[in-house]
């Protein structure tokens, strides 16, 4: 079953992107052949999922040197970003962190990484105007992949 899972602390200015989406997702989809999971700012729990799902979906903010706001996607079946591997997580364990333990376990499921630059992560603040445009491109990028999975998954 796909997975959608955003990373972040609401309270965190910028970071609180991925539950950010992840409200506008539950409003949009409803009840369909997706989990929609808040991991909070808890990127271990990643773990159980990656070893559990076929495919993963993981929305998060980062620091990748990019503008404020810019939105990068990749697969981790492709090469790894170097940012990815250099992040100062908010989140205990990095995602990059918690992907190499997936690996060590035997992981192989296909995952998508949607990062975004943000402008501000400071307590209280909600998102900036520039992070908050961003989640209609979020969700477009996101849908393309649920289609993707959904056409993978009628297929077999």
């Amino acid at each position: 079953m796909l997975k959608i899972i955003a990373l972040g602390n609401e309270l965190y200015g910028d970071d609180g992107i991925g539950p950010a989406v992840l409200d506008e997702l539950r409003n949009r989809m409803g009840d369909t052949y997706t989990d929609l999971i808040n991991a909070g700012n808890d990127a271990f729990i990643l773990l159980d999922y990656l070893l559990r799902a076929d495919t993963v979906i993981i929305i998060d903010c980062a620091r990748m040197g990019k503008k404020p706001g810019e939105i990068l996607k990749f697969r981790t079946s492709q090469m790894i970003p170097q940012w990815i591997s250099n992040l100062i997580s908010l989140h205990g364990l990095s995602v990059s962190d918690v992907l190499a333990l997936a690996r060590e376990l035997g992981w192989s499921a296909d995952c998508v990484i949607i990062g975004v630059e943000p402008k501000s992560i400071v307590f209280n603040t909600g998102l900036s105007e520039e992070i908050s445009r961003t989640v209609p491109a979020i969700i477009d990028l996101v849908m393309e992949e649920v289609k993707k999975y959904a056409k993978k998954s009628t297929n077999h």
